[in-house]
């Protein structure tokens, strides 16, 4: 299992899961810090790219600052 680490506008913690919760379970999403907007996304190895398109089309909404995996 994969796992990519963000930092997003704390305020979009709850839009960000409801995205990603439409996608039947692909990923899993855990809050680290809400404060900072610290999020955890897991998801198996062939799910990364569906995941890195979803960031690609929302990261403005979202305020995506930091990005790693």
């Amino acid at each position: 299992m994969d796992e990519s680490i963000l930092r997003i506008n704390p305020g979009s913690i709850y839009l960000l899961r409801f995205i990603l919760e439409g996608y039947d379970n692909l990923f899993i999403m855990t809050t680290l810090d809400k404060e900072t907007g610290l999020v955890c996304i897991k998801m198996a190895s062939e799910t990364k790219d569906t995941l890195h398109l979803i960031l690609s089309q929302i990261e403005k909404q979202i305020g995506l600052d930091c990005f790693k995996g």
